[in-house]
């Protein structure tokens, strides 16, 4: 049992360490490799432990790293690209480093720029605000990218004042009514975060679908763990 906890909490230690050589650094994988560290410290200190607390603390270690993997594969399921015809989409924005954008921002204007090409009456909402590192808006961005790419500007709308995914659909939804859109919509954004998307998008009343890039797969559980508690908040909220 020690050797067994301990090479599970090495594993996943590694698993969310390898997004650092991506260049990323958040919640998510702080959290998952401090799950590693303890399922790790777990494996050294378990043979100390006497009789039936031994398998106890075993079987709430096995429980808790289930349920992890669970939840995150319901949320990875939520990522299924689910959208049609819808007349509005909203693409929501990430990182831009100074004016270029990130390789995320990159796949989700691409996703977004494929259902475009397949649907000539929809347009785009191209949400996303301007950080301090960041020498134009996201959605500013995004504009860029699909204009380069043959998409006309009149098909794009820009909403540059977000700072987060509560205030992408808030003020997307303010240009919806503005311009007297159906609360039907498609959502442009990465598979991982599809999930937290929904649930906002049905606070405020919004009937959404899915329209998803794919992530890469060494930072996938990185963004799913932290996806995790996201939507755990969202459900507060809710």
């Amino acid at each position: 049992m020690l050797i067994a906890f301990i090479i599970i909490g090495i594993l996943i230690f590694g698993v969310f360490a390898v997004a650092i050589f991506d260049g990323v650094l958040n919640f998510g994988n702080i959290a998952g490799m401090a799950l590693g560290a303890v399922y790790a410290g777990l494996g050294v200190l378990i043979d100390r432990i006497d009789g039936f607390d031994r398998i106890l603390y075993a079987l709430l270690a096995v429980c808790v790293l289930l349920l992890i993997v669970l939840k995150m594969r319901e949320i990875y399921a939520a990522g299924k690209t689910t959208a049609g015809d819808e007349k509005v989409i909203i693409v929501l924005g990430c990182r831009v480093k100074g004016d270029k954008p990130s390789r995320a921002l990159v796949k989700r204007t691409d996703a977004a720029y494929k259902f475009l090409l397949r649907n000539p009456d929809s347009v785009a909402i191209l949400s996303g605000g301007q950080g301090r590192d960041e020498n134009i808006s996201e959605a500013e961005c995004m504009q860029n990218l699909l204009y380069e790419r043959g998409i006309l500007k009149d098909r794009l709308i820009l909403e540059d004042r977000s700072t987060s995914t509560d205030e992408n659909i808030k003020f997307s939804v303010e240009i919806m009514q503005s311009i007297g859109a159906e609360n039907r919509v498609a959502i442009a954004t990465s598979d991982y975060h599809q999930k937290r998307a929904a649930l906002i998008c049905r606070r405020y009343g919004l009937k959404s679908s899915v329209i998803s890039s794919k992530t890469k797969p060494t930072l996938l559980p990185t963004f799913l763990l932290r996806e995790i508690f996201a939507t755990a908040k969202e459900h507060m909220i809710k």
